[in-house]
């Protein structure tokens, strides 16, 4: 039997469980070349990014490819995600005051 557990606050979940699924993937054209780019040596990177792709077999760089999240949540962290899915307002409250 599967045991499930918030990966919020690590709570026991019972069926009444929630699924939270992201996806995260480039906005831009990763292979598009900028004024930038045609100004800048980069020939130590491109060894790098070739000799990491020969170690393994990936054609596609890591931060180009698509990621995806899930989070099982119980019930109360549910509502706060859905307040608040990127977690601003408890970034916020972390702010120290200049003593």
């Amino acid at each position: 039997m599967l045991h499930f557990s918030c990966d919020l606050c690590g709570q026991q979940l019972t069926n009444r469980r929630y699924v939270a699924k992201m996806e995260v993937y480039p906005a831009f054209d990763p292979d598009e070349i900028t004024e930038e780019d045609l100004d800048v040596d980069h020939m130590q990177e491109i060894s790098e990014m070739i000799t990491e792709m020969e170690l393994t077999g990936d054609e596609i760089p890591d931060e180009c490819r698509p990621k995806n999240f899930r989070f099982d949540l119980c019930t109360e962290c549910h509502q706060k995600f859905l307040k608040d899915p990127l977690g601003r307002e408890t970034l916020r409250r972390l702010n120290f005051s200049e003593n």
